[in-house]
């Protein structure tokens, strides 16, 4: 494993980032040179007279790679003719992808599909509600959706902000996706209104258990419930040290680091979140909502209410000696205590560190997370927690785009697996003949620990402070994204790709896998009609016809894939494999070179 991991991370790469200058070599004065290419197919002149220049065509590639979940070669010559600024306006006006009304039509279809081999009642009982529902929805915005950018930050923000269906939840797909659109309509939004909503959003009520969380009732020895009260301080706003705005902990006059918080403050808070209950019934009974209602008979896509009866009386002790006051509702006591929180000067670095990890590099110098905590701190119109131009300031950013930052040591980051898959994905164009992108994901979350709303716990699938080894340890580097990096995820992501690529499984997850059990004879013809509509293959035509021509199609890769950080090594690596077996077709080696490029460290890390 230390062998893995230092082969991924040592890599010296050259790569490339939107330039800082307009002269090269050869400019404009091609006359007497001669130029042979390792292409007998490509013009070496342009490699010369500067027609053949890419670098902004990289640049363009390397930005979408932070910002969004995948993009075309169209993509990539959009941004270079357009540039970053007029793009990333653009992306804040596209409408934002929703994803519940799919889940509900999922819901639909899939029932209509099983009724036609199996009876009503045997249906409603295998696609009552599972996660697979949500992770299609999600797919299919992904391979459909214009609002990119909003999507990228949109699954930052479900790794900082966590529920995951690595619990119960599984069986409600409508709160997976009524959680989820909070994100993706808050997140060129203000995070004080993502907190707030978060706040009483079943899923998260059920997830982190302030779902029907009771006062303080001494004779009978209950307490309310400290779970959600200490997540929302720890992983969602403030963290466990107070920060200077550049993210560096401060320092008490005993030489210590200063707690944001203590366990009065856990208590006080939590007695905040009592009272919440469900506020519509699911439809399996009659009747209105009561406080304490089993969550199994509760509607998950209706925010959670307050029952002022059983919220806790008093004044609330919260953190930095605030009291709030008695005599409010509960819902004014919630929305004063995330105001207090909001507010606390610890939220801004907080906040820019995660986004800056999650969307650029793993390790963002103070400076970059000043920079970006302050546009948090204020937006230059004095509002607080703008997330668009938090945002902004963050792919905005020198340290995020320029040459000299981004060959820097100790630059860049893993890209996660759902990243690469995504990419491959959107990139390679993948289309199917069904009208609905089926995916559920599933496979791939079962081969590399990572799927959008799967973490294994709040704390994400990986903390933004890990450091992999000694290596990183000594010059004070983290890589999030390598915790869960090990021998069984690592090459279960190559066989994942060897199949998808080279066996035609890109999108062979079947929504209907539950049906197997009972289908033989005739209804197999059925069935196996439907799960051919889910399939799915890539059909980039330029990539496709690059497949007879290697050094061609291994420079497309490289652009569209590794942002022009692929080296000439794994470049003569690839042509030579391809042109030396004499087994494949044009198709084949395509697929071959884009399997080679998918699991090798140029790509792998994003630099």
């Amino acid at each position: 494993m230390r062998t893995l991991l230092l082969w991924m991370t040592s890599m010296l790469l050259t790569v490339a980032c939107f330039a800082q200058y307009t002269d090269y070599l050869g400019a404009g004065q091609a006359q007497g040179i001669t130029f042979k290419s390792s292409d007998p197919n490509a013009d070496g002149l342009k490699a010369v007279d500067g027609t053949g220049y890419e670098q902004e065509l990289q640049g363009a590639s390397r930005f979408l790679a932070t910002a969004t979940l995948g993009y075309t070669i169209e993509d990539v010559q959009k941004v270079a003719e357009m540039g970053i600024p007029a793009w990333i306006e653009e992306q804040l006006d596209a409408p934002p992808s929703l994803y519940t009304d799919m889940v509900l039509e999922l819901a639909q279809v899939w029932r209509a599909n099983c009724v036609e081999v199996l009876d009503e009642q045997q249906c409603r009982q295998l696609f009552r509600n599972t996660p697979a529902q949500f992770r299609t929805a999600w797919w299919d915005r992904v391979m459909k959706g214009a609002d990119q950018l909003r999507q990228r930050v949109a699954m930052a923000l479900s790794e900082i902000i966590v529920v995951s269906d690595q619990s119960n939840l599984q069986f409600f797909a409508q709160g997976l996706s009524t959680f989820y659109d909070i994100l993706s309509r808050n997140a060129f939004g203000n995070y004080e209104d993502i907190l707030n909503e978060v706040s009483i959003n079943m899923a998260m009520g059920f997830y982190l258990t302030h779902l029907n969380n009771p006062p303080t009732d001494t004779i009978a020895n209950i307490r309310p419930d400290e779970n959600y009260a200490r997540e929302i301080m720890q992983l969602f706003t403030i963290g466990l040290h107070e920060l200077n705005n550049d993210g560096s902990r401060k320092i008490g006059a005993d030489g210590r680091w200063i707690p944001t918080y203590d366990n009065n403050d856990i208590k006080g808070l939590a007695k905040v979140f009592t009272g919440l209950g469900g506020s519509a019934l699911s439809g399996v009974r009659p009747g209105a909502p009561r406080f304490g209602q089993d969550y199994r008979q509760l509607s998950f896509t209706e925010p959670m209410r307050m029952y002022e009866q059983y919220h806790e009386p008093g004044e609330k002790h919260i953190i930095g000696g605030y009291t709030i006051p008695a005599g409010q509702t509960g819902m004014e006591d919630i929305r004063e205590a995330i105001n207090v929180l909001f507010n606390h000067p610890n939220v801004g670095p907080f906040l820019a560190l995660r986004l800056i990890q999650r969307l650029v590099k793993s390790n963002p110098t103070p400076g970059y997370i000043d920079r970006v905590a302050s546009v948090f701190n204020d937006n230059g119109s004095g509002e607080r927690g703008d997330l668009a131009a938090v945002v902004q300031a963050i792919l905005s950013d020198e340290e995020a785009y320029a040459c000299y930052w981004i060959n820097g040591f100790g630059n860049g980051m893993l890209r996660a697996p759902t990243l690469r898959y995504t990419q491959m994905m959107r990139g390679l164009k993948a289309e199917a003949p069904s009208e609905i992108f089926h995916n559920s994901g599933d496979s791939f979350k079962d081969f590399t620990d990572h799927f959008v709303l799967s973490a294994p716990t709040v704390f994400n699938f990986y903390t933004p402070d890990y450091s992999p080894d000694a290596d990183f340890a000594l010059y004070e580097f983290v890589g999030p994204e390598y915790q869960i990096l090990n021998s069984s995820t690592s090459s279960n992501y190559v066989n994942f790709m060897l199949f998808a690529l080279m066996r035609n499984y890109i999108n062979r997850v079947d929504p209907n896998a539950n049906l197997g059990n009972y289908l033989n004879g005739p209804n197999f013809r059925n069935f196996d009609r439907q799960r051919r509509q889910y399939e799915a293959e890539l059909t980039d035509p330029l990539w496709l016809s690059l497949g007879d021509r290697p050094n061609q199609l291994v420079d497309y890769l490289d652009l569209l894939m590794a942002n022009g950080a692929m080296s000439d090594d794994l470049k003569d690596r690839i042509v030579s494999s391809i042109q030396t077996s004499g087994l494949f077709t044009p198709a084949e080696a395509a697929h071959y070179a884009l399997f080679l490029t998918m699991i090798d460290p140029d790509y792998v890390i994003l630099k």
